[in-house]
């Protein structure tokens, strides 16, 4: 039989490591080396070095007398092993734990564990607390986190539930409990955790701190000023608020944006909640598999839920009575809030309602009520959309208390474009707190706060969006789209017909610029069927006026000549009241007649312009001049078309309106292609490109590209304008347009 004593350093380590359950990328984690350095080790081409060479010896629990000659063993090689001995000094022992056995395979974490990995293994942290919201999957990663840095803690890894708990006082005797100790009769009992633990590596692990924050805060700070080899892994839904407190915000699992492609490998999708739903629904029903069928059913049920890891495990669970596509068509919000698991765990995991109740009932009634109010939001809210919202009802400021809700994980804090706060909800958290709210009375309170926040931000916009800040009101009525629905569906449902044309009326500009032609037709039709809708014919107008013109752009010219006959009509009928909204339909009629009757257009747009100039409407009469030098280009006039094109620019570029600055920089650029001055053409067509792309005005960008390609087909440089062609068709495809494109 083989001594120890006469093998190389190598082959003891390999056995030892494979005795030890580990394969070499373990072990390598653990002794900070490369996986490449430790094969080197084991098959003999390299030596350890010292600092390894310690490392190996705490790594495999080698007794204090042993550690000289481990040392001389493992860096002068053969003959220097000590003799073996019954006790084994050199088996690795392993660490005691009470951690819960997994009877479940933990999916689309593998990043979270790396993290987590790391922090538990470097020495300055010494407190990591996991947060989120319930459902979120805090509990399950804490306890995978802990079992992969058994090796870590050679005295232990244990793991408190405080969840049971509901007195302060019984937190640490669930401590002592959890490590097994006795309890002490004439000792207080953290004074003997300090004493047991002393200077043992030990994670403890305290899992749901949440609704005993205070004195889980407290107890947990005092071990670690005491214990200097403890390190303390916390779950919660908030913050402890402790010195060398290190937060590590638990993410949903990833959900494929909407029109994001999805692929499949091996029946495995590219999105981890969707891989989970499929492995758990797998456990229900043996025969379920991904498939280029289902998969797309699949992904928007784990999109309703925003991928929390609890709501896809409850809903995968009805597979086993029915297929995705009837499970989809089936979630309505109750059916997601009471959906239900396993039998064997606790109450408040049963369903999404009680997870979330759980967490709500802990919090101050000021703060239910907060959050109640701020579920009218749709798509998330700025502070001060949520102070308009709930102030006065609340009677006290809103940002504190939005803030302690973000704190808690019932809020997430996210940031626009701008780098300025934003704050949004879960989906499923969303719909338990509207519940709250309605059964409270105060829903049809908030929702009126909110439209009537909401039509003053988009009035605001409609007046800003003409000047130098265009851009950024574009963006910020644009990131408020949600809100925008959500404000005029109470507008429309709750029949205040004035306000939902006011509003839609307001977002005309901005929707012509986000390219929400065919949501505004919609939303036309439906204010159309309320009943007094004819009782405010000057706002109709003015609606009709903008959707006219939408539908001019898509080319669907008898609806937009109906509407803009309609307004023409209206407008005309108020006499004085009505002259600004008659003069823009006489200068979109006019536009529309360009390409159908030149000789009809020109006393519509030369009446719009004499219109404008009366009232003094400088932006109005500018944009009249901009469509007679268009009439003037197609009627082959191309000096009186300049002229009167640049004298639009002028005033456009006065006002700072980038949206009309590039649209004339386009017919600039059309009359100058035509008398092949190919050079000033492309600058006129970049020029409108840059702009669009600056508004994300994303028709004229395809137009750009389209008409970048005319320019190089005009060239006779076949193989660039095709290029562009396509640059314009894709941007078409990608935001569905219908774009004239070759």
């Amino acid at each position: 039989m083989e001594n120890a004593n006469e093998i190389s350093f190598g082959e003891w380590l390999k056995r030892q490591r494979k005795a030890a359950g580990w394969i070499q990328e373990q072990l390598a984690r653990q002794v900070h080396c490369s996986t490449i350095t430790l094969r080197k080790v084991e098959a003999g081409e390299r030596r350890p070095s010292e600092q390894m060479a310690v490392r190996l010896a705490e790594i495999f629990h080698l007794a204090p007398e042993e550690r000289e000659s481990f040392l001389r063993f493992a860096r002068r090689g053969l003959g220097n092993a000590p003799a073996p001995t019954p006790a084994a000094p050199w088996q690795p022992a392993a660490p005691r734990s009470n951690l819960p056995a997994a009877v479940t395979s933990l999916v689309g974490r593998e990043k979270e564990l790396a993290e987590l990995q790391g922090y538990l293994q470097n020495a300055s942290i010494r407190l990591v607390s996991l947060v989120g919201p319930p459902g979120i999957g805090k509990t399950r990663l804490s306890v995978e986190a802990g079992r992969a840095a058994l090796s870590e803690f050679p005295d232990g890894v244990f793991f408190v539930a405080l969840a049971p708990l509901n007195d302060p006082a019984l937190i640490e005797p669930a401590v002592i409990q959890a490590l097994d100790f006795a309890a002490a009769r004439k000792q207080p009992i953290e004074q003997q955790l300090i004493h047991s633990i002393g200077d043992k590596r030990i994670l403890l692990i305290f899992d749901n701190c949440e609704h005993l924050i205070e004195e889980a805060a407290r107890l947990v700070s005092d071990l670690l000023s005491a214990c200097p080899r403890l390190k303390i892994l916390v779950t919660s839904r908030e913050a402890l608020r402790v010195p060398g407190e290190w937060l590590y915000p638990v993410p949903a699992l990833d959900v494929p944006a909407e029109g994001a492609p999805l692929e499949l490998e091996a029946g495995r999708a590219n999105f981890s909640a969707l891989t989970l739903f499929a492995e758990r629904a797998r456990a229900v029903r043996p025969d379920f598999r991904l498939t280029a069928e289902n998969i797309g059913a699949v992904a928007a049920i784990c999109a309703q839920v925003d991928g929390l890891p609890l709501a896809i495990e409850l809903l995968a669970a009805r597979i086993r009575l029915m297929s995705p596509q009837a499970l989809l068509e089936q979630m309505t919000a109750d059916f997601v809030l009471s959906a239900d698991g396993m039998r064997a765990v606790p109450a408040r995991q049963k369903t999404l309602n009680n997870a979330i109740a759980w967490s709500y009932h802990a919090l101050s009634a000021a703060e239910q009520s907060a959050l109640n109010l701020l579920s009218v939001f749709s798509g998330g809210f700025t502070p001060q959309a949520a102070e308009a919202v709930c102030a006065e009802t609340l009677g006290q400021p809103a940002a504190d208390l939005v803030n302690a809700l973000a704190d808690k994980n019932l809020l997430r804090r996210v940031f626009n474009g701008r780098s300025e706060p934003r704050f949004a909800m879960l989906k499923v958290i969303q719909q338990f707190v509207l519940n709250q709210l309605q059964l409270s009375g105060q829903e049809a309170q908030a929702r009126q706060k909110h439209l009537e926040y909401f039509l003053q931000l988009a009035e605001q916009g409609a007046r800003e969006i003409r000047g130098p800040l265009q851009v950024e009101w574009a963006d910020r009525l644009q990131g408020e789209q949600y809100n925008l629905h959500a404000a005029l569906e109470w507008a429309v449902s709750s029949q205040q017909t004035e306000t939902a044309l006011r509003l839609l009326g307001a977002l005309g500009w901005s929707w012509e610029i986000g390219g929400h032609y065919r949501e505004a037709r919609a939303w036309l039709e439906r204010i159309r069927a309320l009943p007094d809708a004819e009782s405010h014919p000057l706002l109709m107008a003015r609606v009709l006026n903008h959707i006219g013109r939408y539908q001019w752009t898509q080319d669907a010219f008898a609806d937009a000549r109906a509407l803009l006959e309609e307004s023409r009509a209206k407008s005309a009928a108020l006499g004085e009241a009505g002259k600004s909204a008659l003069a823009e339909a006489l200068n979109w009629l006019g536009l529309l007649e360009i390409g159908q009757n030149k000789e009809a257009a020109r006393p519509l747009l030369e009446q719009s312009l004499e219109l404008n100039r009366q009232s003094g409407d400088e932006w109005c009469a500018a944009l009249s001049t901009f469509h007679l030098g268009i009439l003037e280009s197609n009627s082959g006039q191309p000096a009186l078309a300049r002229s009167l094109l640049e004298e639009s620019l002028a005033a456009f570029e006065r006002f700072g309106d980038l949206f009309f600055i590039s649209r004339i920089s386009i017919f600039l650029g059309y009359l100058f292609l035509e008398q092949k001055e190919f050079e000033q053409a492309r600058q006129c067509f970049e020029r409108h490109i840059e702009l669009d792309t600056q508004l994300h005005f994303w028709d004229g960008i395809a137009e750009g590209w389209r008409d970048l390609g005319n320019l190089f087909r005009a060239q006779g440089d076949l193989k660039r304008a095709e290029e562009y062609y396509e640059r314009g068709r894709a941007v078409a495809r990608e935001h569905g347009l219908v774009k004239n494109i070759p």
